[in-house]
């Protein structure tokens, strides 16, 4: 049987807003009435046809943004090849595979 690990502090995780935004970002803290995350993101078709990683609030300081607890439907674990991604595009640091 496998064990699920908690979300951590730093952990990549994907947010579904009740308005139906999905929006990946860095785990910081889950309080009563917040989720407080870094870097938010979302993702968006660029000009090749593929998809890319976009910030959510474009004129916003990334490194600490609270989202209201009602508007949050559910978040998770990101898929690792996409949380890699997150990764590179947030920090260009790119990963070994």
């Amino acid at each position: 049987m496998l064990l699920d690990k908690p979300i951590a502090k730093n952990d990549i995780i994907t947010i579904k807003l009740s308005t139906g935004e999905e929006i990946i970002a860095k785990y910081v803290e889950d309080t009563d009435a917040s989720l407080v995350v870094e870097r938010a993101t979302t993702m968006a078709a660029n000009p090749q046809g593929g998809l890319g990683l976009v910030p959510w609030m474009m004129s916003a300081m990334p490194e600490k943004i609270s989202l209201n607890r009602a508007s949050v439907l559910a978040y998770a674990p990101t898929v690792k090849e996409i949380a890699d991604k997150f990764v590179e595009a947030t920090t260009g640091i790119t990963l070994a595979p």
